[in-house]
């Protein structure tokens, strides 16, 4: 089955399609399907056919694997459901068939084999999830470890697996020519907001302890409403001082305005309005300096940073930063809905327009 690819220059000449010869040429050219490589999560890809003609592979989404066995028939339904309304959002028709490959991580002692035979449940609850909508599975792979199996085909694969082709295998060599991109590695893109270390770090920890503390000794002598409301203000003009200073100098707060900011960014008012400001290359150098100073042991602050990170990436065009970025949020704390709002609109195929323009209502309500 080829998969068409576009051109690696616009030039006006249509590309060739790469050929598909069997379930090892998808597992191959599974990585240039996405912008960041699954780790534990399913991919669906859509594939396409028509009468006297080869297949055509289609939308590819992810979605992160359940941890939990009680969780699986919830999790396929939410994906079926989520992979046709994305579809029927955009106008676009649904495939005939799709292919589900589940991407894990083996857990502590559990070799991979072992691992496909645990997520067997799991993909047959994918495939009942899709056929009720009426999209019939051709194949559902699970890849561990760097081996892979068929769920619907085991006769088509040894029983402890087959290797993952190596790359850069014919398929890869194929897909790079016709312009395709091998997703991005997500250890290498989270190196952008890794946390400073050594001297930097200690600092960082002092101020971040400093303010924590001078927030509470205010919290005890002040109610509530009047104390969020006066941090709501400072915060914002610490912001606008902090952008306009960047935008003119280049130059970063320090330990004492940077944890300042850290803190005043954990309420969402504020967090809001920082979502909607204009200068977003200043906006981006300052979030990216205030996620990398969430340090032990204030890992917990990280969240709202990492989401107005994502954001600025996305703003960007950095499609593979910002759902890097988005799921930092997300492992950090699983509660934070911001995060996990922007993930869905950026898989959902939202354009940044729309959920910029959301953002702008909300700072136009708040008086801006």
């Amino acid at each position: 089955m080829p998969m068409p690819m576009p051109p690696v220059s616009p030039e006006p000449t249509p590309p060739q399609p790469v050929m598909l010869r069997g379930l090892a040429d998808l597992v191959e050219v599974l990585p240039f399907l996405l912008d960041v490589e699954p780790v534990n999560s399913l991919v669906v890809a859509g594939l396409y056919t028509t009468p006297g003609t080869h297949g055509r592979l289609g939308t590819s989404a992810r979605v992160d694997l359940p941890t939990s066995g009680e969780d699986f028939d919830d999790a396929a339904r939410h994906i079926a459901d989520e992979y046709v309304h994305v579809h029927r959002r955009r106008g676009d028709s649904l495939p005939q068939q799709v292919v589900l490959c589940l991407c894990a991580t083996p857990l502590a002692g559990e070799q991979p084999q072992e691992t496909m035979r645990r997520l067997a449940p799991l993909a047959n609850a994918y495939r009942t999830a899709f056929h009720r909508h009426g999209l019939p599975v051709w194949d559902m792979v699970c890849i561990a470890q760097g081996r892979y199996w068929s769920y619907n085909r085991p006769e088509s694969v040894p029983p402890e697996g087959a290797e993952v082709p190596g790359q850069p295998g014919p398929v890869s060599v194929a897909a790079v020519a016709n312009g395709a991109v091998r997703a991005a590695d997500p250890a290498v893109v989270a190196r952008a907001f890794a946390p400073v270390t050594g001297r930097a770090a200690r600092r960082a920890a002092k101020a971040l302890g400093r303010a924590v503390a001078a927030l509470n000794n205010r919290a005890a002598r002040t109610p509530f409403p009047v104390l969020a409301g006066q941090l709501h203000l400072e915060t914002r003009a610490l912001i606008e001082r902090s952008l306009a200073r960047i935008a003119r100098t280049g130059e970063l707060p320090g330990p004492r305005d940077t944890a300042r900011l850290i803190a005043g960014l954990q309420d969402r008012r504020t967090r809001d309005f920082a979502l909607a400001c204009d200068d977003h290359q200043s906006a981006h150098r300052l979030w990216q300096h205030l996620a990398r100073h969430c340090v032990a042991p204030h890992e917990d602050f990280a969240p709202p940073l990492l989401t107005l990170y994502g954001w600025t990436s996305w703003l960007q065009g950095d499609i593979p930063l910002a759902k890097v970025a988005f799921q930092a949020a997300i492992s950090t704390d699983p509660e934070y809905k911001m995060a996990s709002y922007l993930r869905a609109a950026l898989a959902q195929g939202w354009s940044v327009e729309e959920a910029a323009a959301i953002f702008r209502e909300a700072a136009a309500e708040m008086g801006d």
